[in-house]
């Protein structure tokens, strides 16, 4: 079970594999409370569990292998499966090769820059805010609101 390429686009891996894992936790709790309501239970291991819990677990359990496959890029057998996760895993190495290359602003730089966009956007909806109470008060004068 060696990994493809397994020394290369270390951190790009691991934040998709976390947030894949994230979203995959997301979906089985939303599948867990869609099903709540059933209120059937299985005896497992000597003890009752709501249906709703099992199916939950095994999409978690599904979803985090799919996860470990696409990340890790072990040999499945599957063509398709493996040429699509070495292509993802290729993708991510180029990607965290790329952001390496990327040369970032100082400090200074970027408090100026994040400044002159945050006071954009104030401007920005201030001025709807005005267009908007404008155009409101030309319609309820015009009766069209009431």
């Amino acid at each position: 079970m060696a990994a493809y390429r397994p020394e290369q686009g270390v951190y790009a891996r691991f934040v998709a594999g976390a947030a894949a894992l994230l979203l995959a936790l997301f979906a089985s709790v939303r599948v867990y409370q869609e099903l709540y309501e059933a209120e059937s239970t299985v005896a497992l291991f000597g003890a009752d569990v709501p249906v709703s819990a099992v199916w939950a677990s095994v999409l978690f359990i599904i979803l985090a292998a799919l996860t470990f496959v696409f990340t890790y890029g072990v040999h499945t057998g599957f063509k398709a499966l493996d040429r699509t996760s070495r292509a993802l895993i290729d993708l991510l190495i180029d990607t965290q090769m790329e952001l390496s290359k990327v040369s970032w602003p100082g400090s200074d730089v970027l408090i100026r820059s994040t400044s002159a966009v945050l006071i954009s956007i104030v401007l920005l909806g201030v001025f709807l805010v005005g267009v908007d109470s404008l155009v409101a008060s030309a319609l309820r004068f015009l009766g069209v609101l009431p």
